[in-house]
């Protein structure tokens, strides 16, 4: 009985760990989902982040594109200057459908130039 506890709390907090809060958007108007970029120390690329849908939202657009952006090293990080300057990178962006109101979800992966990979579901609230 007791291991049968232990698992239904454990399953209970892996259920809960991985729901994320919906992000919100207006229709028509952009919402940036991702935008990573890999640097070396002195603030140039390392690579290209591939991004790419694994799963589109039923109410809107994702779109994937090369871009330049300020990212968000923490203030320990050796490319925390970087912060300071637009660095080049990849982003994606939502749109949802003109008019639309209600719930709307994505799954995006990434995959860095260092080999690094990454999965993630976007709920996203449009309102």
């Amino acid at each position: 009985m007791r291991r049968l506890l232990i698992a239904a709390v454990l399953c209970a907090a892996a259920s809960t760990a991985h729901a994320q809060p919906a992000r919100v958007a207006l229709p028509g108007k952009p919402l940036i989902l991702a935008g990573l970029a890999f640097t070396n120390p002195d603030c140039s690329p390392l690579g290209t982040v591939t991004i790419r849908v694994l799963e589109p939202p039923e109410h809107g657009r994702v779109s994937v594109s090369t871009a330049h952006f300020f990212p968000s090293y923490s203030a320990s990080n050796v490319r925390a200057h970087c912060n300071l300057r637009r660095v080049q990178g990849t982003r994606a962006i939502y749109v949802a459908q003109r008019g639309y109101t209600g719930p709307d979800r994505v799954v995006l992966e990434a995959i860095a130039p260092t080999g690094g990979y990454a999965r993630k579901l976007f709920r996203i609230e449009v309102k």
